[in-house]
Formats: C-alpha cells, sequence, structure tokens
C-alpha cells in the first residue's frame, strides 16, 4: 500500500509537467494504479481527480487512451466499491448523491433516472408540512381520508404511489400535475426543502463519465505556465459562437444539468434552461464555452443572463452565468477544484471574451459573493486578489482606499491579506472597464429598485387590483405605442408584454417619445421574448431613450 500510496502522490507531482519524459513517467504509473486496490478512500478520489485533470489537459494519444479506459472502468474498481459509502456525494461514477434539488432538477431526475431517485426520510425536517401540503395536492375525494386518518407522510406517499414510482418520483410527479400557478408550486416546494437520496445507476448523473470529446484534442506538449492575462487583448480574440440544432442543444443542456447534479449543485439557468436558446462558443487552446439561456417564462425582468459550461478537452472544469444589459455585464466564474491553478486565468479570459462579443459589452463587473462575502471558499482561495491582478478595481471610494494599502502592502515579498481584510474587500463589487468609465452599468444601475419603483407605482394607481392594474397598464401602453394588437406575438411575448407594461409606464411617458423610439420599445419588449435573449440585449442596449429613463429611474428610487 505504501508503494502505491508513493505512486499515486508523484503521479500527482507530475500534474502540470508534460513533454516526452513527465508523459512518458505518467503513462508507467498509470499502468501501475490501473489494477491495484488503493488502502483509502481518499487516495481513491485522489487517483480520479488526477484522471480527470489529465483528460483535460492530456500529453498525447497513448497516455489520453488510458486514462478514458482507466475513467470508464472506475465504478467497477474494488477500492472504489470498497470506499463508495466514504465517497458518498463526491459525483464518482458507483457512488449516491444527497442533495435538496430545485423542482425542476428533480423532475428531470424523475424522468432520467426515476428508479434510482428517493426521499432521504432520516433527514427530512418538514414531514408535517408535506402532510399538509398533501392534502392540497391530492384529488378532492382523497381530502377527507387525509384529514381523519393518522398516518406520516411516509406512510401517505407509500399508500398513494404505483408501484412502478419510487415515492420522490410519486411527490415530483405530483408537484408537476396542473391546477396551481407555477410560481405557487414553487413556492410550496422550496419550504418543503426535500431532500432525495439518489443511488448510483447507470443512468445517474456523474463527473466520471462527464465527458464531450471534441472533434480536435489540444494536447499539452510543455509545462503550463500561470501567466497574467490582458483583458484587454483578451476581450477582442477572435472567437466563434455557433448555434446548434435541437439534438445537440437537448444534448448540452442535459449536460449542463449532470454536472450540476453531480456535484450537489443547482443552478437557475441550468434547470429552467431552453433548449432553443443554446450556443457553442470555440475559444481555441482546447477552451469550448456552451451558452445555454434560459425559458422565457424564468427570465429577469430586465436583466438578460446566460448559463455557460466551461469545457477543456471536451471535459467539464467549470461554468457560471453571464448577466447583461446597458452594455455591461456581470459574470460569475466557478472553477471546479479539480482544475483549479493550472489555467484559471487563462479559462476566465475566454469567458470574458465570449460575453464581451454576446453582449457587447464593455464593462464586467463582480458580484461581493465571488469574492468572499458569505462565501468562506472565496475568501481561502483569495478570490479577490485573483480578480484584482487581472485589473479588476473597486468603485466604492472606502473600498479603493482599502485596495490601495493592500496593494502597497503586497509589494513586500511574502505579504498574504488577512482573512479579516479579505472579508472587509468583498462587501465592494469589482469592476473593469474596455471603455471610458460611466455610472450605468451593472450593478451600480439596481433593478431591484426598479421593481421598488414599479410597486409604488402599481399601489398607487390600483391598490389589490393588481391583476386589472396590469391589463389597464397594457392597454394604456398599447395606445401610446400605437400597437393594436399582440394576438399575432408569440405567448412568451406576449407574456413579456403584460410584465413590462406596468414597468414602462412607471418609468416614462412614452407616449411623449418619438414615433421611431416608441416602435424601437415595442420591439425591446417583443424581443424579451423571443427564442434568443440576447437580441433583446442588444435592442435594449441601442434603445438610448429607453436606457436613459430605466437608468433614472433606478436611481430615483434606491
Amino acid at each position: 500500500m505504501a508503494s502505491l500510496r508513493t505512486k499515486l502522490e508523484r503521479l500527482e507531482s507530475l500534474r502540470e509537467k508534460f513533454g516526452a519524459h513527465a508523459a512518458s513517467e505518467k503513462l508507467h504509473l498509470l499502468t501501475e494504479l490501473e489494477h491495484k486496490s488503493l488502502g483509502r478512500a481518499a487516495e481513491v478520489r485522489r487517483l480520479h481527480e488526477t484522471l480527470c485533470f489529465s483528460r483535460a489537459w492530456p500529453d498525447n494519444p497513448k497516455l489520453l487512451a488510458t486514462v478514458n479506459r482507466m475513467l470508464k472502468n472506475f465504478s467497477g474498481r474494488p477500492d472504489l466499491t470498497r470506499f463508495a459509502g466514504a465517497l458518498e456525494d463526491s459525483g464518482i461514477d458507483g457512488t449516491d448523491i444527497r442533495f435538496r434539488f430545485y423542482r425542476a432538477t428533480a423532475l428531470w431526475l424523475a424522468q432520467r433516472c426515476g428508479d434510482s431517485l428517493h426521499i432521504d426520510w432520516e433527514q427530512f425536517e418538514t414531514k408535517d408540512r408535506l402532510s399538509r401540503t398533501l392534502e392540497s395536492l391530492a384529488l378532492f375525494s382523497e381530502r377527507g381520508a387525509l384529514q381523519q386518518y393518522i398516518y406520516g407522510a411516509p406512510e401517505w406517499i407509500d399508500r398513494m404511489r404505483s408501484d412502478d414510482e419510487t415515492d420522490a418520483v410519486f411527490l415530483i410527479r405530483l408537484f408537476a400535475a396542473r391546477g396551481a400557478a407555477e410560481s405557487v408550486l414553487d413556492s410550496v416546494y422550496d419550504e418543503l426543502d426535500i431532500p432525495f437520496y439518489l443511488a448510483t445507476s447507470a443512468t445517474t448523473p456523474t463527473r466520471t463519465q462527464e465527458y464531450l470529446r471534441p472533434k480536435v484534442i489540444e494536447f499539452q506538449q510543455r509545462n503550463i505556465k500561470r501567466d497574467a492575462v490582458d483583458l484587454r487583448q483578451a476581450a477582442q480574440r477572435r472567437i466563434r459562437i455557433e448555434s446548434v440544432n435541437r439534438r445537440q442543444a437537448i444534448r448540452l443542456v442535459d449536460l449542463a444539468k449532470s454536472a450540476m447534479v453531480a456535484r450537489s449543485r443547482d443552478l437557475d439557468a441550468f434547470a429552467y434552461a431552453s433548449a432553443d436558446d443554446v450556443m457553442r462558443v470555440h475559444c481555441g487552446h482546447g477552451i469550448q464555452i456552451v451558452l445555454i439561456g434560459m425559458l422565457p417564462v424564468k427570465r429577469y425582468l430586465l436583466e438578460s443572463e446566460y448559463g455557460y459550461l466551461l469545457l477543456r478537452n471536451g471535459v467539464v472544469v467549470g461554468y457560471g452565468t453571464g448577466t447583461g444589459l446597458f452594455g455591461s455585464c456581470q459574470i460569475a466564474f466557478n472553477l471546479f477544484p479539480t482544475f483549479r491553478g493550472a489555467e484559471t486565468t487563462e479559462l476566465y479570459a475566454s469567458v470574458l471574451a465570449t460575453f464581451h462579443k454576446l453582449f457587447a459589452a464593455d464593462t464586467f463587473s463582480v458580484d461581493s459573493y465571488q469574492i468572499g462575502a458569505d462565501n468562506e471558499e472565496a475568501i481561502d482561495s483569495g478570490a479577490w486578489w485573483f480578480y484584482v491582478r487581472m485589473g479588476f478595481r473597486p468603485r466604492d471610494s472606502e473600498a479603493i482606499k482599502l485596495a490601495n494599502t493592500e496593494l502597497r502592502k503586497a509589494q513586500k515579498q511574502g505579504y498574504r491579506s488577512s482573512k479579516n481584510t479579505l472579508r472587509r474587500l468583498a462587501n465592494y463589487p469589482l469592476y473593469f472597464s474596455l471603455a471610458r468609465k460611466r455610472q450605468d452599468i451593472l450593478p451600480m444601475v439596481c433593478t431591484d429598485s426598479i421593481s421598488l419603483g414599479v410597486l409604488d407605482y402599481v399601489s398607487q394607481r390600483f391598490g389589490s387590483q393588481r391583476e386589472e392594474g396590469t391589463r389597464r397598464c397594457s392597454r394604456e401602453l398599447a395606445a401610446a405605442l400605437g400597437v393594436d394588437s399582440v394576438s399575432d406575438w408569440t405567448a412568451d411575448e406576449q407574456l413579456m408584454w403584460h410584465r413590462l407594461s406596468p414597468v414602462i409606464m412607471a418609468v416614462a411617458d412614452v407616449k411623449k417619445w418619438p414615433k421611431a423610439d416608441r416602435d424601437a420599445l415595442a420591439d425591446v419588449i417583443r424581443a424579451k421574448g423571443g427564442v434568443h435573449e440576447k437580441d433583446y440585449a442588444k435592442l435594449f442596449d441601442a434603445h438610448k431613450r429607453l436606457r436613459r429613463a430605466v437608468a433614472a429611474f433606478a436611481a430615483a428610487n434606491e
């Protein structure tokens, strides 16, 4: 065992070393480790992560073939079987997952691997509330029994489900039945905070088999250099954004959802993904980005958001979101632990270049959570320094003073910012601009304050008659814009007209706008419900009068 441990440690030490000699030694070590059992669960995990890294940064075809074979057969390793319990929630093939999935994600799992999905009753803290919820979800003719007989939720579900569905699948399908507003179902479901147990199976999402083999593989010939990246130059890189057919889009959306499930995570942009709004971005250096838009019903009121998967040689190495409006973009960037430290700045530069092109954004921001606000993982990793070294800076005057002090201290050899200092710095967003500094950018234009202003407007005019008020706003806006009818618009376009009418009426007296601006405003609203939300962002940003009015309204209601 000691010998195997030594070989594993040596393999790990060669992770970022490349060339003929390193490749030969790696191959020898992998051959030694392939059919022998490691003595600890942590060692099995370390071997798995080393294989995943080598798949993303492969030395040569022969070594990549060995890595792919070992990952394909990983669940059959005796040591994996032995330590499967200790490796629960690792996402390694052959291990189980416990997590409180979103309703949309749970429904997707029920459709994909329902036989493996169960309710984790031991961790369920709101079983009594679930019993009451079952009454409201049951048939009217069933409610008397649920009210009078003293059974707990597990017993009722076991009695109500069919033989071919698990307790989890039954409950998720019950929540998927029509009859109540989706927002109400989501709210009730979220309050229950249902814990799930996803048993390993051939269809269970797993990090081990998470691979989208590219047409061309970028083999690593030289040691990885952790050089700084010039974001100004990176933003101008020639990248190619291509649409994909629906079959490919569904496959890519499934890959994104699987990547979250296998890591016990969830993301709105993936859970509510629109298979009609999926793009693939070719960035060079073996890097691809998958952009995934959201279903119109789940889109933000004003901003445009895309989730993204970050791939290196077909391996999912990270994910995040890009939220755009006002020619700016707020990027959330998450690199999985296995792949951190290798080409992190290069990968981030590819993401920034992608959203620079997608939204025609000239300013980028990082929110406080990403750099450590209520996020100790970001504090431990020194996320604030990662962004500052690439040129990001705060704009708040107090934060600027604190940042400048840290930058001066960092000139001393061996200096490290304290965690308390990093926590203070994390309270302020960071910004990077490719153009002149301006104020009308995200998140300096606070869209929550716009929502608050709309709330006050609707309250003053309509009070409790909010739905009737929305219909009034819709009619008034149609008259102001000269729109005879939206009946020939798609259902999603009509939805956005309904949602945005009170906003527009609160923000500006648009009937006084020039006709060209009024016509363009109708196009903006319609695009919000269009297939590709990026088109809406560009139309909004091109409408100077609308941009000014929205920004001014936000400032007035902060």
